[in-house]
């Protein structure tokens, strides 16, 4: 009998393990899973010692609040692996969390695998230096990560993104806007963040550039539009009514990005994932991003992020597919132009699709199926 223990600590992690645990079981079906687990890797079959929820901290305050009770179960699940060691670790993502779990059980001769890299080239290069001390195995979402481990003297193994492989490579925006009930000629998705915090620095701005965009593109006898907000936050459509009321029947809200996105001509959203997601359903997309002033100031004057660019797929293909406005650059002007740029430059948008869809067969390697077959050969021998 094959036994891992399993750490996820947020919803993306929880998805990712319960589809890993499927395929392990696939291949070694009395393998027993038991950890921290979300309830998709608990009906997989993980015994849960804790809820991932209880892991979910949000921003640095936030974390500090909440330390005492991370550090104790961090230390009960130590605890616990050492008193029955399994085959191996498996940390998925959360890396300050799951690293400290590694580092003490790599200590103890405990194998250790870790799922999803810590962005290390984008910000914080030096904790690449700590990864050996802690890490047996790295299991990396994007190929360059994979390259730049191994330089390190790590062993890393690059298995493709889980998005890549649930998002076709083809999709069906006339179907996606039907299924949404939507008729107009020009649909657009605003995405200003997942986070309170995020949202508190761009909703307004992306309100106020979609207004502009909707009168310059009115002047041009364009007014069959659709503007999308996905998100799961109320909050949302009360910033809207404060600041355009009157524009309030030209948004649809709803809670499916994946849905908003698909029904789209064109994406405006703040850095993340979300650009990722954009890109692999080969949408034109304008990123944008702010943080406080002083935040922005610290992070420069230290030189801390390492990257040229700050959506994923610019670092991904090396050049600026999406345009990206950042901080000042991010005024409600400067993205209504860029969003202009994109409706009116045809080739640009045809040019851009095919960047996408090279990137998206990149990265769909079938993610979950390729990490249990690494792990069980790791595991094995």
């Amino acid at each position: 009998m094959t036994k891992f223990v399993i750490v996820a600590g947020e919803s993306s992690g929880d998805l990712l393990g319960s589809k890993i645990i499927a395929s392990i079981q696939d291949l070694c079906p009395d393998a027993t899973f038991e950890g921290v687990a979300g309830p998709k890797m608990t009906q997989a079959g993980c015994k849960q010692w804790f809820n991932s929820s209880e892991l979910s901290v949000m921003g640095i305050f936030d974390v500090v609040k909440h330390l005492p009770r991370l550090y104790k179960i961090r230390n009960q699940v130590i605890k616990k692996i050492i008193e029955r060691p399994p085959d191996a670790f498996i940390g998925i993502d959360y890396p300050e969390f799951n690293l400290s779990i590694e580092g003490a059980l790599k200590r103890r001769g405990i194998q250790t695998i870790h799922m999803v890299s810590p962005s290390f080239w984008a910000w914080r290069e030096n904790r690449i230096k700590t990864f050996n001390k802690k890490i047996d195995l790295m299991l990396c979402l994007f190929p360059f990560e994979e390259k730049l481990l191994e330089k390190q003297g790590l062993r890393a193994i690059f298995i493709g993104h889980p998005l890549a492989d649930s998002i076709p490579i083809v999709t069906d925006q006339i179907a996606a806007k039907t299924d949404l009930g939507i008729t107009d000629d020009l649909v657009i998705c605003l995405m200003p963040g997942s986070r309170r915090s995020e949202i508190s620095f761009h909703a307004k701005l992306i309100f106020d550039a979609a207004n502009k965009l909707k009168n310059e593109l009115a002047a041009s006898g364009i007014d069959s539009i659709r503007f999308l907000v996905p998100s799961k936050f109320p909050d949302l459509k009360d910033i809207l009514i404060k600041y355009h009321q009157k524009d309030m029947d030209k948004y649809t809200f709803l809670t499916d990005s994946r849905k908003a996105i698909s029904a789209s001509n064109l994406v405006i959203t703040k850095s993340g994932t979300s650009t990722l997601e954009s890109a692999l359903y080969k949408k034109p997309t304008v990123v944008i991003y702010r943080m406080p002033t002083i935040s922005y100031l610290f992070l420069k004057l230290l030189n801390v992020v390492k990257t040229e660019f700050a959506a994923l797929p610019n670092i991904l293909l090396e050049k600026e597919v999406f345009p990206e406005l950042i901080q000042n650059e991010a005024t409600s002007e400067n993205i209504k132009n860029e969003a202009i740029n994109w409706i009116n430059q045809k080739d640009r948008v045809g040019g851009t699709i095919e960047d996408l869809t090279q990137l998206h067969h990149q990265l769909r390697k079938n993610a979950g199926e390729k990490a249990a077959q690494i792990i069980e050969k790791a595991v094995a021998s």
